[in-house]
């Protein structure tokens, strides 16, 4: 079944609007209300005061990731020794990616590593490096020791001295490039023709100074700057940058439906699952809750809030990057 709001449909305001609010979030995975214009960290622009939930679970699997709100930098993460190299053996890159998961990625300056936020979930899979790499299995008879600096030791072998390091050290960023049609892809979304402002970098929110005059004195957020060009194009209306877009949420009774992504979005204010963010494409942070994603106007989106809340901080679908590198690039 496939739910998309009416276009231009007239919101009502008070209970009517709260209970359209409840009654859509049940159906298509909209968050509760809370912030009116915000989202999740990874998916939307947020105020610097609000935590997010990454959707898919931290490194290791189990429950979703808490991630904090302040920008870590340097992100620091414990580290496992890979065995053999992955970084250009793609082979046995995904033999850890098929164990590990998430916790192992590609970084920006191309190599593959696993870094973790826990030291027990790190240990846990250094004991397993041997048997995934091909080589033979570790000891199993042996546990992650502290060595007094913050680092853990794992003896893999009936030598005392054989033993592995998990070092607790900066993890390097994620690469923003996305896989499209076996190729690494940049970001380049349609507000690509506005000019950054200073302080662009991982893991900043929409929120900051967009050196645009308000015509009160101010100067615009880079959030409402975004908006109001989207307005521009569209005759005071906002459209999403996704219309049409599908993804699977849940249906009215519990069970897996389709939400479609309208074409134009109501008004920031109401507290409905189709209110318009500015979401970023690249998450803000990684699932490793590391600083990611980028400020600059090539990575923003105006978007619903229900699909705002699906995107999360995962990685970014190949069909939202295609579409949004295929849209027309608005004019300031």
């Amino acid at each position: 079944m496939l739910r998309q709001p009416e276009r231009h449909k007239v919101w009502t305001r008070g209970f009517a609007v709260a209970l359209f609010a409840q009654l859509w979030m049940i159906a298509c995975g909209g968050p509760t209300p809370g912030s009116l214009t915000g989202g999740s960290t990874g998916g939307a622009a947020t105020t610097s005061t609000t935590a997010s939930t990454t959707s898919s679970g931290g490194p290791g699997g189990g429950a979703p990731t808490e991630c904090p709100a302040s920008v870590e930098e340097p992100c620091m993460r414990y580290h496992i020794p890979l065995a053999g190299n992955p970084s250009t053996d793609v082979a046995l890159r995904n033999k850890y990616i098929a164990a590990f998961g998430s916790a192992c990625y590609m970084s920006e300056v191309n190599t593959f590593d696993c870094f973790y936020q826990k030291w027990q979930a790190a240990c846990d899979d250094a004991a397993k490096i041997g048997e995934v790499s091909g080589n033979a299995p570790y000891d199993k008879d042996h546990t992650c020791q502290p060595d007094g600096v913050g680092n853990y030791t794992l003896q893999i072998g009936p030598d005392v001295a054989n033993k592995i390091v998990i070092n607790y050290q900066a993890a390097p960023r994620q690469t923003p490039l996305v896989e499209v049609d076996g190729g690494p892809t940049a970001v380049n979304g349609p507000y690509r023709n506005l000019t950054d402002p200073a302080g662009v970098g991982p893991g900043q929110d929409f929120y900051g100074n967009s050196g645009i005059p308000d015509g009160d004195g101010g100067v615009l957020k880079q959030r409402d700057w975004i908006l109001q060009v989207n307005k521009k194009e569209h005759d005071g209306g906002v459209r999403s940058d996704l219309a049409g877009f599908t993804w699977t949420c849940e249906g009215a009774d519990g069970g897996p439906t389709t939400c479609i992504e309208p074409d134009f979005l109501p008004d920031p204010l109401d507290l409905v699952a189709t209110a318009p963010e500015v979401h970023h494409v690249v998450p803000r942070k990684d699932l490793r809750c590391c600083p990611w994603g980028t400020n600059s106007y090539k990575n923003a989106a105006v978007i619903s809030r229900g699909l705002n809340r699906f995107f999360s901080n995962n990685n970014p679908p190949v069909e939202e990057v295609k579409q949004l590198n295929s849209a027309k690039a608005y004019s300031p």
